[in-house]
């Protein structure tokens, strides 16, 4: 198996991993410390359920958003193996950064599905410094990526959250 395709499954499979496993176990822990609560999975049933249907969206966000990158951009979302056509259509219509967002609402919907304050929490710093190291490392890289048309992308679409008074065509 060729280099870059190990790092492309080992990264598909670690970023799911630290959503999925990783995060609700970490929250969990600080859950027991910080608030001497064990409340995993003790939401009630109807919490639960919307949390699963929150991650589901955030989940399809995320996929849909990354199948893009592999088809259009012919790249993956690790700085490694980075695209090499500025994707511009689908969610990236709407956001410059779906992968970013839809991992946002999967780790909010599961701070419901486990009923975790530090999950919540814990979305909250990882939207931040998304935020932050996409605007001032990530947007500064793209510029000179892509020129112009990055910049005309800039823009027009929204760095993290679609705007819903904008009418996108």
């Amino acid at each position: 198996m060729k280099k870059e395709k190990v790092l492309e499954v080992a990264t598909y499979c670690f970023v799911a991993s630290i959503f999925f496993l990783l995060s609700p176990w970490i929250a969990n822990m600080i859950d027991r410390k910080l608030f001497n609560t064990n409340s995993f999975l003790q939401a009630p049933v109807s919490v639960m359920i919307l949390g699963i249907v929150i991650v589901s969206v955030g989940s399809a966000l995320a996929l849909w958003a990354t199948v893009l990158f592999k088809l259009k951009g012919k790249g993956t979302p690790n700085p490694m193996l980075p695209p090499k056509n500025l994707i511009i259509s689908g969610p990236y219509k709407f956001t410059r950064n779906p992968i970013y967002l839809g991992g946002t609402i999967v780790l909010l919907g599961e701070s419901l599905v486990y009923f975790s304050l530090s999950l919540f929490g814990l979305s909250i710093l990882f939207s931040l410094t998304l935020y932050l190291s996409t605007k001032f490392i990530e947007e500064p890289a793209l510029v000179k990526r892509f020129g112009n048309s990055y910049k005309a992308y800039i823009r027009n679409v929204p760095r993290y959250f679609p705007n819903p008074f904008k009418l996108y065509l």
